[in-house]
């Protein structure tokens, strides 16, 4: 049994098993052993985001994945539709707009996921991108990605998506959902230290970066494809960070993808229909969108002293994000999270619920 369940958005609990892998000598990043490495990182997580195309590393966080997107295939000036769900979404659309790009914001209630219909209301012949946020780990809601990658296939538009709360823990299907960039983190579902950032492009992004103007230099995506060639990066990489990739993915495989996601379902199904039962509600507007990796819990003026006391009792959860931080706070479940820690959650939120005399 754990003395404490750490239940956070990000950065998630790491196993044991992948700290222990990371316990070892240090070896060059250019040695054949390293190279081995890399190449079974390279295969495995070209299986969790569903794809054929390569995944390329990044010693970054998953901004950093967000930039060398923009940066690789657009141009400035480029048009480009970003529908604005909460924090996550809204850092992609200022990034966009610091790199010069024309960002036609499509903005929703907070809560509420994108619609393909509203969001392509505003796709003209003009524009050049549409990034579509997976997981909004801010509201607790994800995006259907499949719906939008079915009416932008046909189209010279990029479809971006930003699965760093999603892959891992959510289906993903890069290639089946017609996704031209899909970047993630090690730090969430994948049950890694942070540090690390992963990237993969289509070829029909590829063809786009072509043609781009933004200068790039630590972040060329170019350089990675040609090191990649010998199962390298251009530059050192978190080389401890990869052992601990290399080890998680095993421990993925090891359960079975398929199953990972059920786990993942099941656990954070049982989250919400626990704080149902205690009287709270969640905060995203449809329970069909409701993340399957995170639950944002509504408690209207309660939140901060519910974190401060599930912290008490060893269960380590995030508060919410402006403008939310005082009524919504966010309990994981992405990555190594299992039964014992939801029984866990959900027992010691019913001690803090009692501490409320206006409960809930």
């Amino acid at each position: 049994m754990k003395n404490e369940s750490v239940m956070m958005v990000g950065p998630t609990a790491v196993p044991q098993r992948v700290l222990d892998a990371m316990n070892r000598k240090s070896i060059s990043h250019r040695s054949v052993e390293y190279c081995e490495i890399q190449a079974r990182v390279s295969a495995g997580l070209k299986k969790v985001f569903g794809t054929q195309n390569e995944v390329y590393i990044l010693t970054s966080s998953g901004t950093g994945a967000m930039e060398a997107a923009i940066q690789n295939c657009f141009s400035f000036g480029d048009e480009v539709v970003i529908p604005i769900l909460g924090t996550f979404s809204a850092q992609f659309a200022a990034m966009a707009e610091a790199f010069k790009l024309k960002v036609v914001r499509v903005d929703y209630a907070l809560g509420e996921a994108a619609d393909v219909e509203t969001v392509m209301h505003h796709v003209t012949p003009a524009t050049k991108g549409v990034f579509v946020i997976h997981n909004e780990s801010a509201t607790g809601v994800f995006n259907d990605l499949q719906a939008f990658g079915e009416v932008l296939k046909e189209t010279d538009t990029l479809f971006i998506t930003d699965s760093v709360s999603g892959a891992g823990g959510l289906e993903m299907k890069m290639d089946d959902w017609h996704i031209d960039i899909l970047l993630s983190s090690s730090q969430k579902a994948l049950m890694v230290p942070a540090g690390l950032a992963f990237i993969s492009l289509s070829e029909k992004a590829w063809k786009a970066s072509e043609t781009s103007d933004i200068p790039t230099y630590y972040f060329d995506l170019k350089k990675s494809r040609d090191f990649y060639s010998k199962d390298q990066t251009p530059n050192t990489p978190a080389v401890y960070n990869v052992f601990a990739v290399d080890e998680a993915l095993k421990m993925i495989f090891e359960e079975g993808v398929e199953q990972v996601y059920q786990r993942h379902e099941k656990n954070t199904l049982a989250i919400i229909d626990g704080v149902k039962q205690l009287g709270y509600d969640i905060f995203p507007k449809d329970e069909k969108r409701a993340s399957r990796t995170l639950t944002a819990v509504y408690a209207p003026g309660k939140a901060k002293r519910i974190v401060e006391e599930l912290a008490k009792r060893n269960i380590i959860v995030n508060g919410g994000l402006a403008p939310n931080e005082e009524d919504v706070f966010r309990v994981g479940t992405m990555g190594f999270i299992f039964k014992e820690d939801v029984d866990a959650f959900l027992n010691a939120l019913s001690e803090v619920r009692n501490l409320f005399t206006d409960c809930p």
